[in-house]
């Protein structure tokens, strides 16, 4: 089980460019609609936030909440975690970063303050989008004394940067934070083995060759708050005129502390933080996109 939350937020992002430009975030089925000034939730986190004048909810997904405006150019991304360093946030942005197929260049190093009385993290990015526009990125990460945090990131032109940043640092001094809600009852309910198995076969004619490959995890939850993990993949290829096949095998395992916030996973192990939305239903686990099944 690896990966992490922010690579299923790609369906989100197609929406940043013309958030850019000016446009205003399109409506979605998931989008709380909350008015300027309204107290907006993450559940489970219980973190809280105002909403900044001139700016509404536009759209949901699992822990993730993008924020569009109709005069102001830019998005604002939220999202909460288990964060309990700098370095753990920013690894979070990191990948996010790559989600949007960003390259986040520091122009502002990461440094450290208060805000709201919470330990915070400030910094600025710079980038450049598919269609060669600089694309310049405010970050501000709130650490809890909960363990837990939010990271906030504002996207817009390095025009337009002064103005977002100014109601990012406005709406992150609007947070406030309670111990997150920890889902025990999800946390027994994953004790167990889990597997998830992916292959196929194409070709197999002497003219054509043939190519098979197949890809392995396995998850194990104890129930208590401890997770081993470990995967293999091997890919085989068969080409006309040649001896012998071509393959290639692979193998990776990790192992460390999870816990579930709400209907959020967050496993911490010897590489890093990853988080998932997940859905437990009878021998199914559906984490990240993917289908674990009960062994």
């Amino acid at each position: 089980m690896k990966g992490s939350f922010w690579l299923t937020i790609g369906m989100v992002i197609f929406g940043v460019l013309g958030l850019l430009c000016g446009k205003g975030l399109p409506e979605s089925p998931k989008s709380g609609g909350a008015a300027a000034g309204a107290q907006s939730r993450f559940s489970g986190w219980n973190i809280e936030y105002k909403l900044p004048q001139g700016w509404q909810m536009g759209q949901t997904l699992g822990r993730l909440q993008v924020l569009g405006s109709n005069s102001e150019a830019g998005a604002i991304f939220l999202a909460p975690g288990m964060y309990r360093s700098a370095e753990e946030a920013i690894a979070d942005l990191s990948q996010f970063y790559q989600t949007l197929n960003l390259q986040g260049i520091p122009i502002e190093p990461p440094k450290n303050t208060t805000i709201a009385g919470l330990r915070a993290i400030v910094a600025t990015y710079a980038s450049m989008d598919q269609m060669g526009r600089t694309v310049h990125g405010r970050f501000i990460s709130l650490l809890t004394p909960h363990g837990t945090g939010l990271n906030m990131l504002g996207l817009t032109t390095p025009e337009q940067m002064p103005r977002l940043g100014g109601t990012l640092e406005r709406l992150a001094g609007s947070v406030t934070a309670n111990p997150p809600s920890v889902n025990r009852q999800a946390i027994q309910a994953l004790a167990g083995t889990w597997v998830l198995y992916q292959g196929g076969y194409r070709g197999g004619s002497s003219s054509t060759g043939s190519a098979s490959h197949s890809h392995e995890e396995t998850v194990v939850f104890d129930g208590q708050g401890s997770f081993q993990w470990q995967s293999s993949t091997s890919v085989s290829v068969t080409t006309p005129g040649y001896t012998g096949d071509a393959a290639r095998a692979t193998s990776d395992a990790d192992r460390g502390t999870y816990t579930v916030v709400g209907s959020t996973l967050v496993m911490k192990g010897t590489k890093g933080q990853f988080v998932f939305d997940i859905q437990i239903e009878g021998n199914r686990l559906t984490a990240g996109g993917k289908t674990y099944l009960r062994n």
